[in-house]
């Protein structure tokens, strides 16, 4: 009997320096909770949650996140409790968009799409899978899928508890400012004798969402002959950029008798659809020819008056 003690005492002392780490420094409760992708993939976050309850989960860090195509290594652990937290991993573009919550982690640009939006397999390595089928994960910029709920308005939360939600849509092109409210007018400056070539500056800083500007022209005689009618279009300069001023060559002569060309600066989302034309006299939309008043020149399809700066 008197051997006894040593020996048991010995256990007792070994499964105390076994066991106190691994409680001091668990990982093994976090869960991929949800994701978000835009249509292009560009901005896009995953979320992990501590789904157990545990106060002392904080041992995250080497751990990776993963999709089929991507791996990326948490860099360090988390401050304890623990419980039900979130930690936020996401796009360098999603950090940009008014209403995000500061990423915990930012993927390398290099790592951008981190996950298909067609369907994909995150993982926590080694304690977590969560596959994700073909057409679940929404890209109308608004919604995510989450692994409780599905589809759901987006709501990414950082492990300092801070959260939001946000609008991956670009904004829609704006009018561009006349001068008025303090906006800066276009002023246009002849480069030659014949003025075949201008010199023409705008405001390009007071809206959001010009992403391009293009110039739609016509003769005198194309200008709408009443209140609600459309102006006709003899052409249009396209892709000038997003700055301003630009230099207009071969600008086209007035030929119909009127001894007048007109144009108007449009803004564009860079693809299809432009802004506003602004008001006549008459405070009504100005009209272009398509059906929707659209221009219809460089391959503009529609317009959007949704973006009002400028109007």
């Amino acid at each position: 009997m008197t051997h006894s003690r040593p020996c048991l005492t010995l256990v007792a002392l070994t499964l105390g320096a076994i066991t106190a780490p691994a409680a001091f420094a668990g990982a093994h409760t976090w869960d991929v909770n949800e994701v978000f992708s835009n249509a292009s993939g560009t901005i896009q976050f995953v979320e992990i949650k501590e789904t157990g309850g545990g106060a002392g989960e904080i041992g995250v860090g080497g751990h990776q996140v993963t999709s089929n195509t991507r791996s990326f290594t948490m860099t360090s652990n988390v401050a304890s409790p623990t419980s039900f937290r979130h930690i936020l991993l996401a796009t360098p573009g999603f950090a940009a968009l008014p209403g995000a919550p500061t990423p915990d982690y930012t993927f390398p640009e290099g790592s951008v799409p981190f996950f298909s939006a067609g369907g994909d397999t995150m993982r926590y390595i080694p304690y977590d899978t969560w596959i994700i089928g073909a057409g679940l994960i929404p890209t109308d910029g608004v919604n995510s899928y989450n692994r409780v709920g599905g589809v759901l308005a987006n709501s990414p939360t950082n492990y300092s508890n801070q959260t939001g939600s946000v609008d991956a849509n670009p904004p829609a092109p704006p009018g561009v400012p006349d001068g008025a409210a303090g906006s800066t007018p276009m002023t246009v400056t002849a480069l030659d004798a014949g003025a075949t070539s201008l010199q023409i500056s705008w405001d390009t800083g007071a809206c959001t969402g010009n992403t391009g500007f293009h110039i739609v022209y016509g003769q005198g005689s194309d200008l709408p002959n009443g209140a609600g009618a459309a102006h006709a279009i003899a052409g249009g300069a396209c892709g000038l950029g997003s700055v301003s001023p630009v230099v207009w060559n071969s600008v086209p002569e007035a030929i119909d008798g009127t001894g007048l060309i007109w144009w108007l600066i449009l803004a564009n989302d860079g693809s299809a659809t432009e802004g506003s034309w602004g008001h006549g006299s008459d405070l009504v939309e100005r009209l272009g020819p398509a059906a929707d008043g659209s221009s219809g020149v460089c391959a503009i399809t529609s317009k959007s008056l949704t973006n009002t700066c400028g109007h």
